[in-house]
């Protein structure tokens, strides 16, 4: 995924329109790819974005700790 700079990203396979939803957090590297109508809907219903700050552990920042 070129240029992509991290959030969520929603989009449709070239054959078949299956719907794809990626998430890419940039402060922690995490990232999730969810594939087909049902799964995205339930994906995008949780609110990825909101949840993810709840648990997001940033690496590599300036006054943090590695353990």
């Amino acid at each position: 995924m070129t240029g992509w700079l991290g959030g969520l990203q929603i989009r449709r396979a070239e054959r078949g329109q299956t719907p794809v939803a990626d998430f890419l957090c940039t402060a922690c590297g995490t990232h999730r790819r969810i594939a087909g109508r049902q799964k995205v809907t339930d994906f995008l219903r949780d609110n990825p974005v909101t949840a993810h700050r709840a648990i997001c552990r940033p690496a590599n920042q300036k006054g943090t700790t590695q353990r």
